[in-house]
């Protein structure tokens, strides 16, 4: 029975998420070297709970999460490891409802060569999903979305929300290293970089990111999301994420490959 296609339709425009992350900043899915050449890690500090910003040399302190959005985020931010091109990975997948589709959203640098992946639920348990398709040309894929209805991944969702301006304060939620993390921080930059694309807008935010932090979202004061995280700012460590107002609704129904 063939694969169903992607029930993606636009918002007003739709995700686009840059596929070359040498141009975009650093990707920051873990890999684990199974086989072929040794994979390119780049070193990164703990990510901490509530971090401070230096604002003219004087540490600004952050406020916590607010726990009501915390507990959302971690039902709908989740830990999920796949395996292919000779590597294990481990990354994040963020539940959306995109446009009155629920998908479980991720990088195609995360799930890259795998058919399956294995998502870790809030209460430890596990789901086999399978790997849906990927946005051509960019960093974006998806698990299957029926696969993800089935098994229950995308019961609950986060709402979609329009690209956050400079100066907004929003909270970035990943799994860095595995272990969930939801940081408030505020976004520094709007900005247009190169991806395999061509040209595409990113936020960056002023939240230190790390190995494991890929298919994070960033979320408003409203707890919608407004961003997927996909790579780290090469120069500052800053989460780099794509508006999901710059998201294109076509597809590749095959799994992202090498």
């Amino acid at each position: 029975m063939p694969r169903p296609s992607f029930p993606l339709r636009a918002l007003t425009a739709a995700v686009v998420v840059g596929a070359t992350i040498a141009a975009l900043g650093v990707a920051c899915g873990t890999e684990v070297e199974q086989a072929g050449p040794p994979a390119q890690v780049d070193a990164a500090t703990s990510l901490p709970s509530a971090p401070g910003a230096e604002v003219a040399g004087v540490t600004e302190e952050r406020p916590t999460v607010d726990a009501a959005l915390e507990q959302r985020l971690r039902s709908t931010v989740l830990s999920v490891t796949s395996q292919g091109c000779g590597f294990e990975r481990q990354g994040t997948v963020s539940l959306v409802d995109l446009a009155g589709s629920p998908l479980a959203l991720s990088n195609r640098h995360v799930l890259a060569g795998a058919t399956d992946a294995v998502v870790t639920l809030p209460d430890g348990d596990s789901v086999d999903v399978r790997v849906g398709g990927s946005v051509p040309g960019r960093d974006a894929a998806v698990l299957d979305p029926q696969d993800a209805l089935a098994t229950g991944l995308v019961a609950t969702t986060l709402p979609v929300g329009p690209a956050p301006e400079v100066g907004a304060e929003v909270v970035v939620a990943g799994h860095p290293g595995g272990v969930f993390s939801a940081v408030p921080g505020r976004v520094t930059s709007v900005e247009d970089r190169v991806d395999d694309g061509g040209t595409v807008q990113v936020v960056v935010v002023d939240v230190p990111t790390e190995e494991g932090s890929s298919g994070g979202v960033v979320v408003d004061a409203s707890g919608r999301a407004v961003g997927l995280v996909a790579a780290r700012d090469p120069d500052s460590g800053s989460a780099v994420a794509y508006p999901f107002s710059a998201l294109t609704g076509r597809l590749d129904p095959e799994p992202p490959n090498c």
